[in-house]
């Protein structure tokens, strides 16, 4: 598992400059930001993501900026090509459920991993509405990289965060 500066690592520095500059243009709304501050109880998590991927650099960005605001949120990242490098797990069964979701990003809660990914891939409003309607995957999917659900990324998280904080 590796930081958030050792993700930036996992590929090429064209990848890497991207994430940062959508980092650096990204800002969590005033009612995310306070909900995140009120998270009192250490939550661990283990995103499975690379710089490389679209989809990723939208989720990223807004996990890793809510763990600067509190340091109760630990953030462990792993790329999808260290899924079979059972060195990069706690344990077997960690690196069998991160293996067999294969979707990037993915966010589990660590010890609670069997619950399943609490984000993958897209924000649930965006798989809500493939599922209803297949054909709009790509547009759907479009938008999502161009940030039109970002608000749903935010409340997804905040609404992750507030799940941990009754387990932790």
């Amino acid at each position: 598992m590796a930081t958030y500066t050792e993700y930036l690592d996992f590929d090429t520095e064209e990848d890497k400059l991207k994430q940062q500059q959508l980092y650096q243009a990204t800002e969590l709304s005033a009612q995310t930001a306070a909900a995140v501050k009120k998270i009192s109880r250490p939550q661990n998590w283990l995103l499975a993501a690379a710089p490389y991927c679209p989809d990723c650099r939208v989720f990223v960005l807004f996990i890793q900026k809510m763990a600067e605001l509190n340091p109760n949120i630990r953030v462990n990242y792993i790329a999808r090509s260290d899924f079979d490098d059972s060195s990069r797990f706690d344990n077997p069964r960690q690196q069998e459920i991160v293996r067999t979701n294969q979707k990037i990003p993915a966010l589990f809660l660590i010890g609670h991993e069997e619950d399943g990914p609490v984000f993958s891939e897209f924000p649930q409003v965006v798989l809500n509405q493939i599922a209803a309607d297949e054909t709009r995957r790509t547009e759907l999917r479009d938008a999502y990289r161009a940030g039109e659900f970002n608000a749903d990324v935010e409340a997804q998280i905040v609404a992750a965060l507030a799940w941990a904080e009754q387990r932790c």
